[in-house]
């Protein structure tokens, strides 16, 4: 805006706004209507005797107008505010039921809004290299899950699945904890001039979103894939409508191979496996695979409930603990936070709010 172009009003301009102001009906003054004259007059009346440079004549034209559009809404408002209110207190409350009674409907849109939303933002922004890295990790995730999903499944499908996402695990532990401390660094300025800097700042943050995103996505592809494998395999109790049949003794229902089997790359040992509660044996590289990487804490076979502690064999695994809860806040702020965004828009958008 250009200082030059704001003349003063004419004494009568001024004095029907002053006379607006003070008759209390300045609120519905829209600033917006004015030409640059008017909005300079209706500024200095309600700045009396500042020199308005024209950033300020822009700023209380805006306030103004804003007030003026909103006038006479404060039912509305309440109404808006209520129907916030109620639907953040039935959230948490729906989604336990629906993971619950609808566990594979609950996957799909929490998996769908994790993997979409965040790159859409990102390629509306050009976030370019956010988008590349994106793109090459669904490359190799699809191809990941096209092996879980093929029939008949190969033999060694399961192991390679689980050990494919115990690395993209860890990677993605490792990521964030890099951030973590980088951002630790940051709060209590470790290097004054640099700890300090916005760039510095923007780089532990964007650390420490890309360890728990893609960490998100991995805990929710190796459920999928973990599923898919127990349908194809058989051995499983029964629940979510797997097929079932009985488990022969010598037989690991993770990956299907035999418990007696030697490990391939060491000839001669036989492969260490691991019982759990239930009794029934596995593995134990399978059986980790299945509750520590695919985050399960039930047996494959029965569905005993089984206490992940004894799967925690040094200190570093047990503070994933913190990792699996940071996750869990990352699913609220990039699946849920937009998708009830979006409720809350459609309901007042069918109620006529705004």
């Amino acid at each position: 805006m250009d200082s030059s172009r704001l003349l003063p009003a004419s004494s009568s301009n001024v004095g029907s706004i002053s006379s607006s102001i003070s008759t209390g009906t300045v609120a519905v003054v829209n600033p917006a209507t004015m030409d640059l004259a008017h909005q300079y007059a209706f500024a200095s009346s309600l700045l009396p005797g500042r020199s308005l440079s024209p950033e300020d004549v822009q700023f209380v034209a805006q306030r103004e107008s804003f007030k003026a559009k909103h006038h006479g809404h404060e039912g509305q408002h309440l109404a808006m505010f209520l129907i916030f209110v109620v639907v953040l207190a039935m959230l948490p409350a729906t989604v336990k039921y629906w993971r619950r009674n609808h566990p594979l409907s609950y996957r799909l849109v929490s998996m769908g809004s994790i993997s979409l939303i965040p790159p859409y933002f990102a390629a509306a922004n050009g976030y370019h290299r956010f988008v590349t890295i994106w793109l090459l990790y669904a490359a190799a995730n699809i191809y990941i899950l096209y092996q879980a999903t093929r029939r008949p499944l190969q033999t060694h499908t399961p192991r390679r699945v689980y050990q494919w996402f115990a690395f993209t695990n860890k990677a993605s532990y490792a990521v964030f904890m890099l951030g973590f401390f980088l951002f630790i660094l940051c709060f209590f300025n470790i290097v004054p001039g640099f700890t300090d800097t916005e760039a510095y700042l923007s780089a532990s943050m964007l650390t420490l979103f890309y360890g728990l995103y893609f960490g998100l996505m991995s805990r929710d592809l190796v459920t999928l894939c973990s599923d898919n494998i127990a349908a194809a395999l058989g051995y499983s109790g029964g629940e979510h409508n797997l097929p079932t049949k009985s488990l022969p003794r010598e037989v690991c229902c993770v990956c299907g191979d035999g418990l007696g089997e030697r490990d391939g790359a060491t000839a001669g040992v036989r492969e260490p496996t691991h019982v759990l509660g239930c009794g029934h044996e596995f593995h134990a590289t399978c059986i980790r695979g299945w509750c520590v990487v695919g985050k399960r804490d039930v047996c494959p076979f029965c569905r005993e409930k089984v206490d992940l502690e004894q799967f925690k064999r040094n200190p570093w695994d047990k503070q994933e603990l913190f990792y699996v809860t940071a996750l869990e806040y990352m699913r609220f702020f990039v699946s849920w936070q937009p998708l009830t965004v979006l409720l809350l828009t459609s309901i007042y958008w069918i109620l006529g709010l705004s």
